[in-house]
């Protein structure tokens, strides 16, 4: 019994002084220091390497009903689906804007 009291005594202590060298070693702050340009500055080169998926996704989205809509040669049916595809959201311009 008494093994057992000192055994779990040591378990808290060490994971206790586990815990406190992890939060000193650990970013814990990182976000709330104040890196100024230095983290834009980071942060724009990621931007720059990472495809905008935003975009990629938004296209691969839209473009059946593009491929669609070029073929509907009766313009009260596509003047219906340029309604319809207003309505719903999914008639993107160029520029990213309904």
């Amino acid at each position: 019994m008494k093994n057992i009291a000192i055994s779990f005594i040591l378990g808290v202590t060490i994971c206790g002084l586990a815990i406190l060298g992890a939060r000193t070693v650990l970013p814990i702050r990182a976000a709330t220091d104040d890196l100024g340009e230095q983290s834009e500055n980071i942060s724009r080169g990621l931007i720059d390497i990472l495809p905008d998926i935003e975009k990629i996704y938004r296209e691969s989205l839209i473009a059946p009903f593009r491929k669609a809509e070029s073929k509907i040669y009766d313009e009260d049916i596509a003047e219906f689906y340029r309604e319809l595809l207003d309505s719903t959201g999914l008639r993107w311009t160029d520029d990213g804007s309904n």
